[in-house]
């Protein structure tokens, strides 16, 4: 042991010292390694700072910070019944019990009734309380900003008129007192009115959406919470609970994430994936451009694994500058991170960003793991490498690229061709609605296969085709730079096909997905027979339900114990949507039965003449409803239907309308023609679809990176080419805008060839809807792949800069 340890000593700091002497000595060998793992190391380290801080943080309380119990259902409006307000104040225990309403007024603003003010509690700071319809008390935030969409009354103050927008009406109020929260508050906005008009601006049935409870005095928390549980547990199946604690921010809305945090996790997971093969695509570059170098090593006596220690040796020290680098950039990204993913849904309004230690030891971890796999990949190249290699490599500029590349993407490009023409000609439908998605996802795949293969052959066409202008444009450098990549093309071809597959691939992805969010919009839009469909952010009153309208409500329900969705029907349905139905008219329902949809129907097996068990929400005990027709699924019906609520649901009988169509013509300004509804479900489906695009683009990214690094490293290993060309008499300027033109020569056809590619998956698309050719222009992605492309030209015109002065910086040395 004693001779063992001081040798492996000896072996280690060898490989230490052999590792830093080339990284010193020959960094643009390395450049495009530490490059991507910086990249890498940033997005992870951002992904991994939100997803830490969602899953640590705790929700705020603040609207019920000054009460300590509060019945809820989770955000169920109205869903607790008046018999359990009643039974829940005459509990012995309990000295006060305060019912809550609450209802959206504007982006973030609710309105509550007055009394219900004691429940955070807000005190007047100025004014007095409201006692009449049209009277209104503010928040001490609401003069920083607006209350509901229409204010324009800026600042508010006691007297001042403001328009505030409930359930799809503006009405004017009076500023009669402004209110203070005694504790934080933050994260929501109140407006307070008087508790008979707050419920009938809410449109509330008899139920109520919460209950502040207070103990009487000499009465303790865990008392309390045992007696109202006791009256509260009958409504348990009914989604109501009581909370304690940080549990009553989730009552209040104020919870942290309104989704799964599967999205981060999931973009976190591609990031980690697309990093390693990156990373690992760029550590093997640099060692293949190194080859020379290390077949001297041998040449002199290294062994393979002395030569795989050093590569290993090179991820050390390249994970640990690409952690100190990427962890503050990982740190600056996730603000932006964490704002995408409060418009996904996934995180809530009262999300705050923390930095922990941990999430930077993780991407440490990460980083090191990534560059250690990396090189050892790129170390098992170094078993094959001979001494006799040194003696000089043989030349690979001007020799072409294999034809069966070539080959093999025309093939593919044929392939797809057959597939779009079968469906642009609709030939076959592939065996059904299954059969013909998996057609287009073959010919999406296909195509993008298609041209990352044929790439550098495209750079070659496109570089015979401007030739003579680019010359006449510049004489010398433009010259120099097509003569380059028509006869070197070898030496840009791995740097073509990242940026086609990236750009590609998030072109495809981004422009299919926009029309099949269209598609949906389209279908959903085909099956409405109104003239108009009225929305709004803060629901439709009841008083915008004229002679013909038909309004709809939603909310959750139990079906024979599952959870599901159901749609609240007022007026004659059959006059807004045209539906196949199986049984009766949607029309013709009666107290007691219900419809279901088809898919639906078919899982739980149900049928016209079926009998199923549902429970509502705040209900004590499940009713049986008769199924008496079946409807086709549709986006604008949930997957039951009712004609009106009693008995058990007496109470849910009430509230703003989610949509209401009408017949004619519509003067109320929330009201949409069916084609302004085509656009407002697209933009709904792709609120729900964003995932899968972002993914995209995030491959695309990181190809780009790549992309732009192989650029770069090819650009480095021609120091002794750029230092003739100065001998010659070439300036550096002249020199500087050939690698320009090149790097312009390269990545600007590959742009055009992903937007071609992009368009002809989206024309195969929408030639297969009516109407979609009208609107294909708008199917393609220009906001993401004008950015992408932009950015991909001005990378490599800096990185081309950068990479040519550094060639240079040493001209005598070069001629060495």
């Amino acid at each position: 042991m004693a001779v063992v340890w001081p040798a492996v000593r000896l072996a280690v700091w060898l490989a230490v010292w052999l590792a830093g002497r080339t990284l010193r000595r020959h960094p643009g060998s390395a450049l495009g390694a530490l490059v991507t793992l910086v990249v890498a190391a940033a997005m992870v380290s951002a992904f991994w700072f939100v997803i830490d801080s969602a899953e640590r943080a705790r929700p705020p309380v603040e609207r019920y910070a000054g009460v300590p119990l509060v019945v809820g259902t989770g955000g169920v409006a109205g869903a607790i019944p008046p018999e359990l307000v009643a039974a829940v104040k005459e509990l012995p225990e309990v000295g006060a019990a305060v019912p809550e309403i609450t209802f959206p007024v504007g982006p973030g603003a609710g309105g509550h009734g007055w009394s219900s003010a004691r429940l955070t509690p807000f005190r007047l700071v100025a004014g007095r309380p409201p006692r009449a319809a049209g009277e209104v008390v503010v928040d001490t935030t609401t003069p920083e900003t607006d209350v509901g969409d229409r204010v324009t009354v800026e600042p508010v103050g006691v007297g001042d008129q403001v328009k505030v927008e409930a359930a799809g009406v503006v009405r004017s109020h009076r500023v009669v007192g402004v209110a203070a929260a005694a504790g934080p508050w933050r994260h929501q906005r109140a407006l307070f009115f008087t508790d008979d008009h707050a419920a009938a601006l809410a449109g509330r049935g008899t139920g109520v959406d919460a209950l502040g409870v207070y103990p009487r005095p000499g009465v303790g928390m865990a008392a309390l919470e045992a007696v109202v549980g006791r009256a509260v547990a009958p409504y348990a199946g009914g989604g109501v609970r009581i909370a304690t604690g940080a549990a009553r921010a989730l009552e209040e809305g104020n919870g942290l994430a309104t989704g799964s945090l599967n999205a981060p996790w999931f973009l976190l997971g591609t990031t980690v994936l697309v990093a390693t093969g990156m990373v690992a695509a760029a550590l093997g570059l640099s060692v293949r451009r190194r080859g020379r170098e290390l077949a001297v090593l041998r040449a002199i006596g290294a062994y393979p694994r002395q030569l795989r220690r050093m590569l290993l040796a090179e991820g050390l020290i390249l994970a640990a500058v690409a952690t100190a680098g990427g962890v503050p950039l990982g740190a600056l990204a996730a603000p932006v991170i964490a704002d995408r993913l409060r418009d996904f849904g996934t995180l809530g309004t009262a999300f705050e960003l923390t930095y922990r230690p941990q999430p930077a030891l993780w991407t440490l971890a990460f980083t090191v793991a990534v560059a250690l796999a990396a090189s050892l990949m790129a170390g098992a190249r170094t078993s094959r490498i001979r001494p006799g290699d040194a003696l000089g490599e043989a030349p690979q500029e001007g020799r072409r690229i294999g034809r069966g590349r070539l080959l093999t993407g025309l093939a593919l490009a044929a392939v797809a061709t057959v597939l779009s023409a079968l469906q642009l000609g609709q030939v076959t439908d592939f065996g059904g609605q299954v059969g013909t998605l998996l057609a287009q996802f073959l010919m999406f795949a296909l195509v993008v296969a298609a041209a990352g293969l044929v790439a550098p052959w495209a750079v070659l066409a496109a570089g015979r085709l401007v030739r003579g202008a680019v010359g006449r444009v510049s004489r010398v450098g433009g010259f120099l730079a097509t003569a380059n990549v028509l006869f070197n093309h070898r030496r840009f071809a791995g740097a073509v096909g990242a940026i086609t597959l990236g750009v590609t691939l998030a072109g495809v992805v981004t422009g299919t997905q926009s029309f099949y969010d269209w598609r949906a919009a389209a279908r959903a839009a085909g099956e409405i027979t109104a003239g108009h469909v009225l929305l709004s952010d803060t629901g439709l009153s009841p008083e915008l339900l004229r002679d013909g309208a038909v309004g709809l409500r939603a909310m959750p329900v139990t079906m024979d114990g599952r959870t599901t969705d159901a749609t609240v029907v007022t007026g004659d349905v059959t006059r807004a949507l045209g539906l196949p139905v199986r049984g009766r008219p949607l029309n013709d329902l009666r107290e007691g039965e219900v419809a279901l949809r088809e898919s639906l129907a078919a899982r739980t097996g149900a049928a016209p003449g079926t009998r199923v068990r549902i429970r509502f929400p705040g209900s004590r005990e499940p009713a049986t409803y008769t199924v008496a027709a079946v409807y086709r699924d549709t986006s604008e019906l949930a997957s039951l239907l009712f004609p009106g609520l009693d008995g058990t649901a007496a109470h849910l009988a009430g509230g703003p309308y989610l949509r209401i169509y009408t017949h004619g013509e519509a003067a109320h300004p929330a009201a949409l023609t069916r084609q302004e509804y085509v656009g407002h479900k697209a933009l709904e489906n792709a609120g729900r679809n964003r995932v899968l695009p972002y993914v995209a683009v995030l491959i695309a990214l990181f190809s780009l990176v790549a992309a732009v690094n192989g650029l770069c490293l090819a650009l480095f290993d021609r120091g002794r080419e750029f230092v003739g060309m100065r001998r010659l008499g070439m300036g550096r300027g002249q020199v500087t805008r050939m690698a320009c033109w090149e790097s312009v020569l390269t990545v600007v056809p590959v742009l055009v060839l992903a937007l071609a590619a992009t368009v002809w998956t989206v024309l195969v698309c929408a030639a297969s809807e009516p109407g979609g050719l009208a609107a294909l222009v708008s199917f393609i992605p220009f906001g993401w792949l004008a950015p992408l492309g932009a950015g991909a030209i001005l990378a490599a015109l800096a990185g081309s800069v950068l990479a040519v002065r550094a060639a240079m910086r040493d001209e005598r040395q070069a001629l060495l």
